[in-house]
C-alpha cells in the first residue's frame, strides 16, 4: 500500500475542518441561548425537583449559645458555654397590608413566572398594575422580585 494514499486529500482536510467548525458554533449557540419561553432569570425548569423551594416571608432565627459562670469543685469559676435550648421556628409575621387574609388567595410560582407577569395575571379591574404589583411585593414581604423561586409560594389579593 502506498503511504501517499493514507493521507487525505487537501479537499477533505478542509471540508472536515469547516464541518468542525459549524458543528462548534451550533453547539455554542445551543449552550448559551436559552429556549423560547424559558425563564431567563431562574434556573432551568429541569432542576425544579433538585432545587429546595422555600415560602416567601417566612423567617427563621438561630438559637444562640450563652456563656455562664460555673464553679468547679475546687471552688474557682470557670466560664462555659452552655448548648442551647430547642425553640420552635417563629410563626410568619402577620401580613400588615390592605388585604386581610380572607382577601388574599394563594399562588405557587411556576418556571418563567415574573412578579409582574403575576400581578398582570390577578389584576383586578380597574386597578394600576404597578400599584397592584406593588402590594403583592408588600403582602408579602418581597424586597427583589427577581429572588422568587419556583414553587415559592405568595399571596395574592383578590380585590
Amino acid at each position: 500500500m502506498d503511504p501517499a494514499l493514507a493521507l487525505p486529500s487537501y479537499r477533505v482536510y478542509r471540508g472536515s475542518l469547516a464541518a468542525l467548525l459549524i458543528g462548534s458554533i451550533f453547539a455554542i449557540w445551543l449552550l448559551v441561548l436559552p429556549q423560547a419561553g424559558a425563564d431567563r432569570d431562574a434556573p432551568p425548569s429541569s432542576l425544579a425537583g433538585v432545587l429546595p423551594t422555600r415560602s416567601v416571608g417566612t423567617a427563621t432565627t438561630s438559637p444562640t449559645a450563652t456563656p455562664t459562670a460555673t464553679a468547679d469543685p475546687a471552688g474557682s469559676a470557670s466560664p462555659s458555654v452552655t448548648a442551647p435550648a430547642a425553640t420552635a421556628t417563629p410563626a410568619p409575621p402577620t401580613p400588615t397590608a390592605t388585604a386581610s387574609a380572607s382577601e388574599t388567595t394563594a399562588y405557587t410560582i411556576q418556571p418563567g413566572d415574573t412578579l409582574y407577569a403575576i400581578a398582570e395575571r390577578f389584576l383586578p379591574a380597574g386597578r394600576d398594575l404597578d400599584r397592584f404589583m406593588t402590594e403583592i411585593q408588600t403582602l408579602n414581604q418581597i424586597t427583589d422580585p427577581g429572588s422568587l423561586l419556583v414553587g415559592d409560594v405568595v399571596q395574592v389579593p383578590v380585590r
